[in-house]
């Protein structure tokens, strides 16, 4: 494993690699994720590549579905098949389903106060830490203590594991790695700009210069953690709590993209029979964004799905905050 992944960030041997397994020419298309990654995708690895990538395929699909299946929805089934994030993903052949697979069954099991399992499943996004980062503070906010230290000794468990499988020269390599990528994706990003909705990248598409647009994708991370913290705090119906941190988890980060927007169908899941009109417009919203981010961002050179979705957040968040009982219900203890 320690070889593999010394070539996954070698730009040349890995394109190579990818072309080998293929039998084709490509596109080079980067390996980003860091090492520990690899540990939870062995099984994948010791597949010939059609089954591996049927599996990972459907794989990724069928436990979005099934953690649908448990917010309670009757329409689970049709949901998990017709929300647009699952196509954006499977013509990538990307992660979304997948994460919100950890993300939905994570909320459930700590919706059901099973906080170890829940931990231990939120453990699992050291895998794509862009996104995950900002669990820790939910839990923190709401006091969830078993949660929290179940998420941090699982997350401790396999970046440990990782580094004594691998060793420490593919972290090394990884981290090398993240400077060039987050110029070419972020700071420049001509290629993919119109497949990422973070504000950074809306900013910095619209000719404003890469320090203006750290500014203000801080300024709208420092936002989001506020409500977030404030939402987690607040003695409410827990679906509302997690729909806060899935749109958090979106919204807080410059490196997000269409295919990430996956794990926004347990909003709509958990939230669409008690909503009003203007909430379901805003899921309706929600929901269009990963398939018309690159429309609109190609159509304008801007990409302005970012800001949609940050309205949605700022929306709900302000119902949460703002409500009474009739709309966001006191949560029960267990």
């Amino acid at each position: 494993i320690h070889n593999q992944l010394m070539t996954a960030y070698n730009f040349t041997a890995f394109h190579q690699f990818e072309m080998a397994t293929v039998h084709h020419e490509i596109n080079l298309y980067h390996y980003s994720y860091p090492p520990v990654t690899a540990l939870v995708c062995i099984p994948f690895g010791l597949l010939p590549y059609p089954l591996a990538w049927f599996i990972w395929q459907t794989g990724g699909w069928l436990a979005f579905a099934l953690a649908l299946r448990r917010t309670g929805t009757s329409q689970w089934g049709l949901l998990a098949l017709a929300w647009p994030a699952v196509f954006v993903n499977a013509i990538g052949g990307q992660n979304g389903c997948w994460i919100a697979a950890i993300i939905g069954w994570a909320l459930l099991e700590l919706s059901k106060r099973h906080s170890i399992r829940a931990g231990l499943l939120f453990s699992l996004m050291v895998v794509k830490p862009q996104l995950g980062w900002i669990i820790p503070l939910a839990l923190l906010s709401s006091r969830e203590w078993k949660a929290l230290a179940s998420m941090a000794t699982g997350s401790a468990g396999l970046l440990l594991t990782s580094v004594f499988i691998s060793g420490l020269r593919p972290w090394l390599a990884w981290h090398e790695r993240l400077a060039i990528l987050r110029q070419v994706i972020l700071e420049d990003g001509t290629g993919v700009m119109h497949r990422m909705i973070s504000i950074f990248v809306l900013v910095r598409h619209a000719s404003m210069s890469v320090v203006t647009a750290y500014a203000a994708q801080m300024v709208a991370t420092l936002i989001g953690i506020t409500l977030l913290v404030l939402i987690w705090g607040k003695p409410v119906a827990f679906r509302w709590k997690a729909t806060a941190l899935i749109y958090a988890i979106l919204t807080t980060t410059p490196y997000v993209s269409d295919y990430d927007c996956v794990m926004l169908a347990f909003p709509c899941a958990w939230i669409w029979s008690t909503a009003d009109s203007n909430d379901r417009l805003a899921l309706g919203i929600s929901a269009l964004v990963p398939i018309t981010a690159a429309a609109i961002a190609r159509g304008t050179g801007v990409p302005l799905a970012g800001l949609l979705l940050w309205g949605v957040y700022l929306w709900f968040a302000r119902k949460i905050l703002l409500s009474g009982p009739n709309t966001a219900p006191v949560q029960k203890t267990a």
